[in-house]
């Protein structure tokens, strides 16, 4: 089992049922907003329809129009335009739209994008080098720029105009561009700061157009900007729900070649693309370009009209990002060997691990499995010849990698990042002393249940919620993401009816029973749980709800996130069937027959306890039975037998069968107990010689008394 801290919500039945009724949604829809904070329903009917007109004025934006001016004089007069990119998907995206849109206005125009490994992110000095040889009138930066100071000084003094979009946070010194937009600048007042680097190409598009009087040519390119905005992992709320919500339809029914060709080769042909398709097929393939040589082919792939050519580059992107599956199972099988051998897991609580040459495009990637796995912060560094190292770090919710980065300054040649994903160069020399500081600061910052992992539920349901038309209606929240993730759900005290593996192990497939529900459960990845559970295990679980469609029949699958075994719950301030039935008094929260054994429950657990020893002594008369976990033989004997049986009731029968003499227990693990059964089982006993049938007889009377006189008064 996971060990994963589930982290639900409560939702007040009230409020869910006044905003189903007031939205016109099912409760199951308003359960998932009211568990986010959402109450309003103007909000919520907004939210499930979404609308172009929705769309902010683009010139909110502080600059914009002194841009868009800029520009049009550029068009006008044809200047030179170089728009300078980024070798990621939001940058590739933002450059081949901008690229596009340009050229169709008649400007004069040409794009650079920096070497991933010689120049890095952003400009640096060797890639104005190379800008000032294009000569450029205006250098027009997307998704970067920002924090570029000293470049951009470069590029004025050269007499070149610079344009700055961006959508990075802001430092105190904002670059001497002509213009800068940048939702996130201190004097912006744009009503929405989480744009992706492609989102506020796509305004800058959408301004020009309506200077240039072009209608909704902007439109044309919503599936770029979809396609960017999902890669950028950024909020889908506001502006970037609509981008992607119109983008992913516009995706599916592209003219553009080369995104046809790129789908084509993910695999995602004919089908319906959603954020996943994007996030796992599309992005990683593009992403491949800059990881594993230049990023200008995925630019090219974008900006062609040659089918022929469009079909060449996909291929190429297919095959680079196949070489990059393959280096990253390489590089993470020797991280994972490396962690395994030389890191203290007890007292580590930031992984750092090396090796000789790991990719340096791919050790992010690496990283963020690595955090997957152990559920660490984790930093992968690449040791090169000259004794140097760079590296990629991945982060976990509360654990701010860029400031841990920030306290190891004096040990690092250079370091940049964020809270949840950083990078960084150092000597080697200094590697051992780097593990110490980063995990003295660790250990100051982190409490122990922040290395836990968590999944966190929207809320709980009850019998009659799933239903097919309220799981279709869940559809009316997508597209899913940051901000918006798709509905988790718990369920408790489901019956496995059935189990097994699918996909060479890798799977579980699962059949799950509550009352008259009966529902299909796929468990990806949890494969290795198999032996963990057996038909008629009473789980608990965490999932998700989809509409599995075959042969033209629809049912619901849950997409289980976490499953565990139910701990029965006897009563509301204990759930240890060790209770010590002198202090129970009044705590009893069930019926009498749900705690208290009766003669056929006795029966029931020495006939199974009999009829199924495990070996034998070389005395005949003497058996042993393991019963290795009491509530899962409770659940056995509950099935088998069609007694109440729960592992209090369990317990407490053995305990009357002990000190009749009829066997003897002692512990086993955790939750079980070794039994060694004495005599034949034909001896007669006189339930009364036990003081422990004795004493739940008597809480039996006071309780049925008790509850004879709550309900007389």
């Amino acid at each position: 089992m996971s060990g994963k801290l589930w982290i639900q919500k409560e939702c007040n039945d009230n409020e869910v049922l006044r905003l189903a009724s007031d939205a016109e949604i099912s409760q199951l829809l308003a359960k998932v907003f009211i568990s986010r904070g959402i109450a309003d329903k103007s909000y919520v009917k907004d939210f499930i329809n979404p609308s172009l007109d929705k769309l902010h004025s683009p010139f909110l934006l502080k600059d914009m129009e002194k841009a868009v001016d800029r520009i049009v004089y550029a068009i006008e007069n044809k200047e030179h335009i170089v728009i300078y990119g980024d070798y990621d998907v939001d940058g590739v995206t933002s450059t081949s739209i901008l690229l596009e849109f340009l050229k169709f206005a008649g400007a004069e125009v040409d794009f650079y994008i920096p070497d991933r490994f010689d120049e890095g992110y952003g400009l640096s000095d060797s890639a104005v080098d190379n800008v000032l040889k294009m000569e450029a009138s205006v250098v027009i930066t997307v998704d970067c720029g920002i924090s570029a100071v000293n470049e951009i000084n470069r590029l004025n003094n050269n007499n070149i105009t610079v344009i700055v979009t961006d959508h990075h946070e802001c430092k105190e010194t904002l670059p001497e561009a002509f213009a800068i937009i940048n939702p996130h600048r201190p004097d912006c007042t744009y009503p929405f700061k989480e744009l992706a680097g492609v989102g506020v190409v796509f305004k800058l598009v959408h301004a020009l157009c309506k200077v240039l009087d072009f209608g909704q040519q902007y439109l044309k390119y919503m599936d770029l900007a979809a396609l960017g905005t999902v890669a950028d992992v950024v909020q889908l709320v506001d502006e970037n729900r609509i981008i992607v919500k119109f983008g992913l339809g516009a995706i599916e029914k592209s003219d553009n070649p080369g995104l046809k060709a790129l789908i084509a080769v993910s695999g995602l042909k004919d089908k319906p693309v959603n954020t996943y398709g994007v996030g796992f097929a599309l992005a990683p393939r593009i992403n491949a370009a800059g990881r594993t040589g230049s990023a200008a082919r995925a630019v090219k792939l974008f900006t062609t009209r040659d089918l022929q050519l469009a079909d060449e580059i996909a291929g190429e992107l297919n095959e680079a990002n196949k070489y990059r599956q393959q280096t990253e199972v390489e590089i993470l099988q020797q991280a994972i060997e490396y962690v395994e051998s030389q890191v203290d897991m007890e007292k580590d609580k930031v992984i750092v691990a090396a090796g000789k040459g790991w990719h340096h495009g791919i050790i992010g990637i690496v990283a963020s499995r690595i955090t997957e796995r152990y559920y660490r912060p984790c930093i992968l560094i690449s040791e090169e010849d000259d004794g140097t190292g760079r590296g990629s770090g991945r982060s976990i919710e509360g654990f701010n990698l860029f400031q841990a980065l920030s306290h190891c300054e004096s040990l690092l040649v250079k370091y940049g990042g964020h809270e949840l994903a950083a990078g960084l160069s150092l000597n080697m020399a200094n590697l051992e002393e780097f593990k110490k500081y980063i995990n003295d600061y660790a250990e100051s910052v982190l409490i122990p249940e922040a290395l836990i992992p968590r999944i966190k539920v929207d809320c709980g349901l009850s019998k009659g919620e799933i239903t097919t038309s309220s799981v279709l209606e869940l559809e009316l929240l997508s597209p899913f993401g940051p901000g918006n993730p798709c509905p988790v759900f718990s369920l408790e005290a489901l019956k496995l009816r059935e189990i097994r593996t699918v996909g060479d192990g890798k799977h579980l497939k699962l059949k799950l029973e509550d009352g008259p529900l009966c529902v299909d459960a796929i468990a990806f990845n949890m494969g290795e749980q198999a032996g963990s559970f057996i038909v008629s295990d009473i789980l608990d679980s965490v999932f998700s709800l989809e509409i599995n469609t075959w042969n033209s029949m629809q049912k619901v699958q849950m997409v289980l996130k976490d499953i565990k075994l139910h701990k029965a719950i006897v009563f509301n301030s204990f759930n240890d069937y060790n209770i010590n039935i002198d202090d129970l008094g009044s705590a009893a929260a069930m019926r009498p027959e749900e705690i208290i054994p009766d003669r056929a429950d006795l029966a029931a657990v020495f006939q199974h306890i009999r009829g199924n020893q495990q070996k034998k002594t070389i005395n005949e008369a003497i058996v042993r039975y393991n019963a290795e976990d009491l509530l899962r033989l409770s659940q056995i004997i509950a099935d088998k037998y069609k007694v109440g049986m729960n592992q209090f009731k369990l317990y407490k029968c053995i305990e009357i069968f002990e000190e009749l003499n009829l066997l003897k227990k002692e512990p086993l693990g955790d939750r079980g107990l070794a039994i060694t059964i004495k005599g034949s089982g034909k001896e007669k006993v006189n339930l009364e010689d036990s003081t422990t049938y004795r004493k739940l007889q008597d809480l039996k009377r006071i309780t049925i008394s008790e509850s004879g006189e709550n309900t007389a008064g």
